[in-house]
């Protein structure tokens, strides 16, 4: 990033919006003032292990100041690649479901708060080997407001396989792509 205005603008955003966590393959840039915010998180080659226990995973992306957190809209374009051994891991051709939601999963099934910021998209691990899956395009579900004046608002992005058949033994993914989310902070009135 250059050096003056522009970078004191962004640091000035990210201060007053939140912060990614430091997570390699992340990267979180949030440009806005008073309040309505412009966050594109860019995903590149960022590893997520998944157990064959559980058959889905979250990864937090970012962490919201305290208020009351408006998502007003956004975009997502995902791909997803299978590091290791896909025959004895996460096998070719298994269903992926993703989301992004205000909770971390909990369950193969991604539903309520796991999915509530962009619904549950479905996309088959297609390439071979570790090559990127095809491109998965998805939107935010619908404009809404999260109550973070008691406990932050945190953003997860959300993974977890169909049936727990399409997983024998723990696996990574890498996820490489972008979100962009357009939302508001409106305070904490506590």
């Amino acid at each position: 990033m250059t050096r003056g205005l522009p970078r004191t603008l962004s640091r000035a955003a990210a201060r007053a919006a939140g912060l990614a966590p430091p997570v390699a393959g992340l990267k979180a840039v949030t440009t806005g003032a008073g309040g309505a915010f412009k966050t594109v998180f860019t995903f590149n080659a960022m590893q997520v292990p998944v157990t064959d226990a559980l058959a889905y995973a979250a990864q937090k992306i970012f962490d919201c100041l305290d208020g009351k957190v408006r998502v007003k809209g956004g975009t997502a374009r995902m791909q997803f690649a299978v590091l290791g051994a896909r025959a004895s891991t996460i096998n070719d051709n298994a269903s992926l479901t993703w989301g992004l939601g205000t909770v971390a999963a909990s369950s193969i099934t991604l539903a309520g708060t796991m999915q509530n910021i962009i619904a549950v998209t479905t996309r088959t691990l297609d390439g071979a080997t570790t090559a990127l899956s095809t491109a998965s395009t998805a939107d935010v579900v619908a404009a809404a407001t999260f109550d973070g004046t008691t406990t932050p608002v945190d953003i997860f992005l959300n993974l977890a396989f169909a049936t727990n058949t399409d997983i024998d033994a723990d696996g990574v993914l890498a996820i490489t792509g972008t979100i962009t989310l357009l939302w508001e902070n409106w305070g904490d009135n506590v």
